[in-house]
């Protein structure tokens, strides 16, 4: 191996270890406000959570509970101690902190997930947990495929 070979592969190693770095950080820090924000909150299981929050409006648990998965993948993020009420615009905002482009990969997501369309105006609208569980219900009762 000569000499620009061994330097090219010692900085592509360097970069690489800057990136795992970075990504590390970023994650705990990502912990950190999502500890934040949920510190007083017990945690619920994905059927608690539907129990609590979404039974009683006939939404069925494989819509709230495939949100929320959605939710979790997207955003990598423990979100056992999620509420109905919060909100992306307020106390999840930090979200998009982390990645600008959440917003569009949860919708695409969610899409995929669902097989339904959300446009760009409904995913403006939509800000709370319990917003986006009700539109991805709408959509999917409008083609046939819960309740």
């Amino acid at each position: 191996m000569d000499a620009s070979s061994f330097n090219l592969l010692v900085g592509i190693g360097v970069f690489a270890a800057l990136v795992l770095a970075f990504a590390g950080r970023e994650k705990e820090q990502k912990r950190k406000r999502l500890e934040q924000c949920f510190a007083s909150r017990e945690r619920l299981d994905a059927v608690a959570f539907y129990d609590s929050y979404f039974a009683a409006q006939g939404i069925p648990p494989e819509v709230v509970i495939g949100v929320r998965e959605v939710l979790e993948s997207i955003l990598e993020a423990d979100l056992s101690r999620l509420r109905d009420s919060d909100d992306f615009s307020r106390n999840l905002s930090f979200f998009w902190d982390f990645d600008s482009l959440a917003d569009v990969y949860v919708v695409k997501a969610l899409e995929d997930r669902f097989g339904i369309s959300i446009d760009d105006a409904e995913a403006s609208r939509t800000t709370t947990i319990r917003q986006l569980i009700e539109l991805v219900h709408s959509k999917t009762a409008c083609a046939g495929l819960s309740n």
